[in-house]
């Protein structure tokens, strides 16, 4: 009777699980994920320019920013994940990154605009934690891009990193 109630418990229990699926990762994951960099990207830029220090505008603020930091981690892990990127598809994630590499520089020039307003809202050292923290996150994709690209596609990578950390660099010191 022991071993029937022990059994039927396991039986019951292995009812509930339930195996998630396998998401396939690849270059076309990592596209995908780009994109929606690129959107995340476009969010939280037309949120810093409207900024004025209102506390409901910094609460838009926080959630474009953990948005992106979700994004970032999201697109590494996918990355990370993936199998070295064929020849097409190397060019096609540096072609993607070239693309955003603006729109990333753009962000922290717009945000460092704004820096005597987040300043008078009392929230510089959050900003710069928040700079820190993608700062830190974006250098993690670069290597994970990197390592998976082709060696040329890597040392084009290499050159956009190059660019958007010192894009990050003069916003934090801009936060500091």
């Amino acid at each position: 009777m022991q071993i029937i109630s022990t059994f039927a418990l396991v039986l019951v229990a292995s009812s509930f699980t339930v195996a998630a699926p396998i998401t396939k990762r690849d270059a076309s994951t990592v596209l995908s994920d780009l994109s929606t960099l690129s959107s995340d990207i476009s969010t939280l830029t037309s949120d810093a320019l409207s900024y004025d220090g209102n506390i409901f505008q910094s609460l838009g603020l926080a959630v474009a920013v953990n948005s992106l930091e979700s994004s970032i981690t999201s697109t590494t892990s996918d990355t990370t994940s993936s199998s070295a990127f064929s020849t097409a598809d190397s060019a096609s994630i540096v072609s993607a990154v070239t693309t955003l590499t603006p729109a990333i520089t753009t962000l922290l020039s717009d945000l460092n605009a704004k820096a005597s307003t987040v300043a008078s809202a009392g929230f510089t050292s959050t900003v710069l934690s928040a700079l820190k923290t993608l700062d830190s996150d974006t250098d993690a994709l670069f290597a994970a891009l990197e390592a998976k690209a082709t060696t040329s596609d890597a040392a084009t990578l290499v050159t956009l990193q190059s660019t958007i950390d010192d894009a990050f660099l003069a916003s934090e010191a801009a936060f500091s």
